[in-house]
């Protein structure tokens, strides 16, 4: 009998020796890798051939439109438009407005902001044209602003500064430093 409880342990021992080695083996790290481990990576969606509409009170306001687009779902939810966006803003009779190009967007969901840069321009409806190279479109304000460069051309005038706020219609704007103006026609 003492036998056969020798054997069970021995048995047991060498079970315990074989699953030990095999998680040994199993688990491999690298040690590059290993500080990071406790660190989760955002979730990231991504989105292509984006056309998104945005309307308040059941009226189309916008339309934007993207080749590609990255929602990351992280302590500072954002979306990014990394190669060109379109924006197409709409008046109560559902025509376009004005509209908007830009290289690259993000835009801040909790704080309600969107960052435009590079060759950012602004078109109305009439012809009026906004050009910057970075330019932020606060929704609860419903404005433009900026403190870079700007030039605003007109029909009878081409107007150059630095720093801008404005309506999102672009009607009603003031450039903190006005570096030029030049009129047109004659």
């Amino acid at each position: 009998m003492i036998k056969v409880v020798k054997h069970i342990q021995l048995l047991i021992r060498a079970f315990v020796w074989i699953i030990f080695i095999a998680l040994q083996l199993a688990c491999e790290n690298d040690l590059a890798t290993i500080p990071g481990l406790g660190k989760s990576n955002p979730e990231v969606d991504e989105v292509k051939d984006v056309q998104s509409y945005l309307s308040t009170n059941g009226e189309l306001q916008a339309r934007l439109i993207a080749s590609i687009m990255y929602r990351y779902h992280d302590t500072l939810p954002r979306v990014i438009f990394p190669n060109q966006l379109h924006v197409d803003f709409f008046g109560k009779n559902q025509e376009v407005q004005s509209y908007l190009d830009a290289k690259k967007g993000i835009y801040y969901e909790a704080m309600g902001k969107v960052l435009l840069e590079d060759s950012v321009v602004v078109v109305r409806k009439n012809g009026d044209t906004l050009k910057t190279n970075k330019l932020t479109w606060e929704q609860s304000r419903h404005s433009f602003y900026t403190d870079e460069s700007i030039e605003i051309r007109q029909k009878t005038k081409t107007i150059f500064g630095k720093g801008f706020e404005s309506d999102d219609q672009l009607q009603n704007f003031k450039i903190d430093s006005l570096t030029g103006v030049m009129f047109m026609g004659g």
